[in-house]
């Protein structure tokens, strides 16, 4: 009877309840015309503009504040080019199943089998901001998934981490976790892969200009988003110390990242050091805990507490704050627990097989 009554609430919580909620949040969006936010004001837009050859991204004097924004490298707008031929409201419901389709391959490829995980994590706040936006995240999460997954083939690893920098050029440090494990052609090819990208924007659009227009897009939002440098400036220290910070922090994690060989502290010198790190950038966690927790326990509940922020931008010092500690509590927790870290470094030179 006990048994029956568990799986009962088993079923409800983490089957039930996560479907019920995606259902009610997708169609709520959708009524709203919040559905594929980045995609429908963003990406397609640049899509469209590639598809006819025409100039693709702002200028570095255009007005950003409106959040739709054309910035995004010409690496994220290539694969939704094919969606300008169906038109933006489908394009926005194709994407959004997309994205949440790179979620249950992220936890397939990295060995999860404990099927309440996938439903757990449909109700973290970093997931949900993720697929309502239909942006990079979660596709990001699927490319670290696979490096680590065929980490022992250079060409595989280093072409996902490459192909994630082309997109998102805040996991360079996963460059360093793999020539700290004496993976350099990967490395190598993931440094040639992001390179390589940078040619793909010459047809539309001066670089130097892009670099100028990131530039700008940094110094708009950076104290919007999940940073430690927008806590410093919440709280009156000047730019130049609260840019130094996270930058002196971040390189102390990924030296350790390289002494102990780490994947998962790799991912957090990552989003320590990026200058903007949206609340959906967190659904990164979901990669150290399933290689330290393949199976549910109460590491995996961690990132719920992310509710605490205010949305994709953040709100008040406290909740910025809040969302910096959950990430920090849960990267401890996954490299540092008896079956985090040593299993990690334990199974770095192995040849790279599903957990089972």
């Amino acid at each position: 009877m006990r048994q029956l009554v568990v799986r009962s609430a088993e079923i409800i919580a983490f089957g039930a309840v996560p479907v019920i909620a995606l259902v009610l949040a997708l169609a709520t969006y959708s009524e709203q015309g919040r559905l594929a936010l980045d995609l429908h004001f963003e990406l397609y837009p640049q899509a469209e503009l590639v598809r006819a050859g025409e100039h693709a991204f702002d200028t570095p004097e255009a007005y950003l504040n409106d959040r739709a924004n054309l910035i995004w490298p010409i690496a994220a707008v290539l694969p939704v080019v094919p969606l300008t031929f169906v038109g933006s409201e489908a394009a926005d419901w194709i994407a959004t199943i997309v994205v949440l389709m790179t979620l249950v391959a992220t936890l397939l490829v990295l060995g999860v089998r404990d099927w309440r995980i996938y439903g757990l994590t449909l109700l973290w706040p970093s997931v949900i901001d993720a697929y309502q936006t239909a942006n990079a995240s979660l596709p990001l999460g699927l490319l670290v998934a696979i490096a680590w997954r065929w980490r022992d083939r250079a060409v595989v690893a280093g072409a996902a981490i490459g192909a994630g920098m082309a997109v998102k050029f805040f996991l360079w440090p996963l460059v360093v976790w793999l020539a700290a494990t004496r993976r350099f052609l990967a490395a190598a090819v993931a440094c040639g892969v992001a390179l390589g990208s940078v040619l793909l924007m010459v047809p539309f659009t001066d670089v130097t200009e892009y670099v100028r227009l990131l530039q700008k897009l940094r110094r708009t939002f950076e104290p919007d988003s999940y940073t430690l440098f927008a806590v410093l400036n919440d709280v009156g220290v000047p730019d130049t110390i609260a840019r130094a910070v996270p930058a002196a922090l971040g390189l102390v994690v990924l030296a350790l990242a390289w002494r102990r060989r780490s994947l998962t502290l790799a991912i957090a010198a990552a989003l320590i050091v990026s200058p903007i790190a949206w609340r959906h950038f967190y659904v990164l966690l979901i990669v150290p805990l399933a290689l330290a927790r393949p199976r549910l326990d109460v590491l995996w509940f961690l990132p719920l507490g992310m509710w605490i922020g205010d949305g994709t931008f953040n709100g008040n010092t406290w909740q910025t704050a809040g969302v910096l500690a959950i990430a920090a509590a849960t990267i401890i927790a996954c490299e540092w627990t008896p079956r985090a870290g040593a299993a990690e470094a334990r199974h770095s030179r192995e040849p790279a097989s599903l957990p089972i």
